[in-house]
């Protein structure tokens, strides 16, 4: 169960909310678990998030669509959890069963961060969620026609969602030798006078909270593809493609292949097979864009030889930047303020000086999207630090213009590329980018297509009417604040104006060369800044060595010059 939900926004009207009863019906299995069970058609099963920290969560299913959401508005849930019962044979802490070996390690530091600490059964669980009013307290059920013996459990919940606030919640516990199995439905309450649910809702709950049965969990493996699996070529590659995998077994509407640098998962509308195709090869194209956009970045940013890591700079080559004004805060940020912020932390040593083999998912819409990364709306692509995967949506362009699925892929697949790239095993420590440098470079690398020349750099039209609003209304932020802001400033409730602030700086900091005024040290600031990053780790040495010495003067001869470089005919060109 999640800790928060979000309301639907799709603007439906409430009187296209079908009869649930009416819906046919389908078998969903859990192999990893051990259970199957029986769902309407229309419930749609989601991918776990990779690098998901839930301990027991192995399955979600909501709604396809607002037509089968409460009043047309609140979707309902319906999850599967599994409790591990056994001890750890070492006196330690054993993982829950199902666990994912790539997600082993993280899970194992949550739990010392919570003393070591899990829950062994589904009534230690609920009873320890807060909010809670229990009102049937795991009443033993026989199972019919094969089905489980289970028991049922019923409570409401206070969760700030619905109508009432309230939701109502049954789950069917299934017991086994080494494991609890539980099948969760939660349903927003609509009214504050009612202590359940309609009787549309509940005939589906009971159907589905009495429908479960036993499988083999290795029964529904997934079958090796050597076409699909073709460049998982290595055994870390083979270990996350395995992984990945994992995640959509037996999902419908999800399949996948491989690419020399990406594992690419793909989606479809599971209630329309035909258009399966489609989906498959409009995910090819953008795979193959991005594998051709990753050596762009590789350009820009070189590796060494063995592909697995960035080439370190010389530290003599960095100028020493001890007495330096640059107009920012103190150079040397206290000890304990660095840890607070976890930039003294140091990535697993396993993900050191490793060729990544990234996921690169492709939703089949917005809706998809948005319910796969919880995501707030505005958002149409990320990059998790986490798990290092890509999630975009096909649709994009439909939704906001030609092109702007590659612009989003582009964008997202640069902080991919950065976080494996400035993450170096000899890095003294390893820092987070400055927005302006992170952002601007995404939509920087956003702004080329693909050609039979190769990349064409074809700038911004998403970006460009801010950046030229800002400058005639000269609210921008200053260059000197703006290089030295942190990520709570950045995204603000202005964040679409300081992204594009940030890529104009990165666009006339790379382009500007010839324009008027232009001083040699300008075009050295950001290969400076990599260096830092790259040896040091640290952003705010990394912005004060990029700029450095400079005086208000300076400061503002290059906001000059930057102006006149968006006023010009350049900017938008691509020339």
């Amino acid at each position: 169960m999640q800790a928060s939900r979000r309301f639907s926004v799709l603007g439906a009207a409430l009187a296209l909310t079908v009869a649930v009863t009416a819906q046919n019906w389908r078998s969903e299995a859990v192999p990893e678990v051990g259970i199957e069970f029986e769902a309407p058609s229309r419930l749609e099963r989601l991918p776990m998030q990779l690098g998901d920290t839930a301990l027991y969560h192995r399955a979600r299913l909501r709604p396809k669509d607002d037509a089968d959401f409460v009043q047309g508005q609140y979707y309902w849930s319906c999850d599967v959890y599994v409790f591990g019962k056994q001890e750890a044979p070492s006196g330690g802490d054993e993982l829950p069963p199902g666990v994912p070996p790539e997600l082993a390690e993280q899970l194992q530091r949550l739990m010392a961060s919570m003393g070591g600490k899990r829950h062994r059964s589904f009534k230690a669980w609920l009873e320890s969620r807060s909010d809670v009013t229990i009102v049937s307290p795991g009443k033993k059920k026989k199972g019919k026609s094969g089905r489980l013996d289970f028991q049922h459990w019923v409570w409401r919940e206070k969760d700030d969602y619905g109508p009432a606030k309230t939701s109502y919640c049954e789950a069917a516990v299934y017991e086994f030798a080494d494991r609890e199995v539980a099948l969760v439905i939660e349903m927003p309450l609509e009214s504050e006078k009612h202590d359940k649910p309609k009787s549309k809702w509940t005939t589906l709950i009971d159907r589905i909270v009495a429908s479960g049965r036993e499988i083999d969990p290795d029964s529904a493996a997934a079958d090796s593809d050597q076409k699909r699996d073709k460049y998982a070529d290595t055994p870390a590659k083979q270990e996350a493609l395995a992984a990945a995998k994992k995640n959509i077994q037996g999902l419908q509407g999800w399949d996948y292949f491989t690419q020399p640098n990406y594992i690419v998962l793909y989606s479809w509308d599971f209630e329309k097979p035909d258009q399966r195709g489609k989906a498959k090869k409009d995910a090819i194209y953008y795979a193959s864009r991005l594998e051709k956009m990753r050596e762009l970045y590789i350009a820009n940013y070189p590796l060494d030889a063995t592909g697995t890591k960035a080439i370190l700079p010389d530290p003599k080559s960095i100028p020493d930047i001890e007495g330096a004004t640059t107009g920012g805060p103190p150079t040397t940020k206290p000890a304990e303020a660095a840890a607070a912020e976890g930039e003294g932390e140091e990535p697993p040593a396993e993900k050191l000086g490793v060729q990544p083999y990234s996921v690169f998912r492709l939703c089949a819409t917005y809706d998809q999207f948005m319910k796969y990364g919880q995501s707030p709306p505005g958002v149409v692509g990320w990059f998790s630090p986490a798990s290092k995967e890509l999630v975009v949506f096909l649709g994009g362009d439909q939704m906001m213009g030609t092109g702007a699925t590659e612009t989003v892929t582009y964008h997202e697949g640069w902080h991919q590329y950065a976080d494996f790239y400035f993450h170096h095993p000899e890095t003294k420590r390893h820092g987070e980018l400055h927005r302006w440098f992170d952002e601007g470079h995404g939509d920087y690398f956003g702004s080329f297509r693909w050609g039979q020349s190769g990349w064409k750099y074809v700038g911004s039209k998403m970006r460009y009417e801010d950046v030229k609003q800002m400058v005639r209304a000269g609210d921008y932020v200053p260059w000197k604040e703006l290089v030295h802001w942190d990520r709570r400033r950045f995204y603000s409730q202005r964040a679409p104006y300081y992204y594009a602030q940030a890529f104009s700086m990165i666009d006339f900091l790379r382009r500007g060369e010839k324009s008027k005024g232009w001083q040699p040290r300008w075009g050295e600031a950001l290969d400076l800044y990599r260096k830092v990053m790259l040896v040091h780790g640290d952003s705010k040495r990394a912005s004060d060595t990029a700029f450095l010495k400079f005086t208000d003067e300076d400061w503002k001869a290059i906001e000059d010059a930057w102006k006149a470089w968006v006023g010009g005919p350049q900017f938008l060109s691509g020339k």
